[in-house]
């Protein structure tokens, strides 16, 4: 039965279903092996190991002052979990979940 809510609908006419629109991967994993920035309990630090964003929001990561190598402290977190203030460079810096864990993180030794 055909509604107008269905209009939009790409499978009422086209017959077949499909996986998602505009050929776009839903769901890509993360080749991240060691932990990301959201591991990192509050008041702890770590040293950034690499990144795993690309494009704007990398190079915004590094003009801010995430390069490999660095000491990253984590001073708060919000209460439902997003955003997350860090100390990097002397500065404290906000960043939201999505972002923070495309950055990975060692210990600090």
């Amino acid at each position: 039965m055909f509604n107008k809510f269905n209009f939009f609908n790409r499978e009422v006419f086209s017959g077949r279903r499909r996986s998602g629109f505009g050929g776009r991967k839903q769901g890509r994993a993360c080749p991240m092996r060691g932990k990301s920035l959201l591991d990192i309990p509050v008041g702890e630090s770590a040293v950034i190991k690499r990144h795993f964003s690309g494009g704007a929001v990398r190079q915004r990561l590094l003009d801010l002052g995430f390069v490999p190598g660095r000491k990253i402290e984590v001073v708060r977190v919000a209460t439902l979990g997003c955003p997350l203030e860090l100390r990097v460079a002397g500065y404290c810096v906000t960043l939201r979940r999505t972002e923070a864990f495309q950055i990975e993180v060692e210990d600090e030794r």
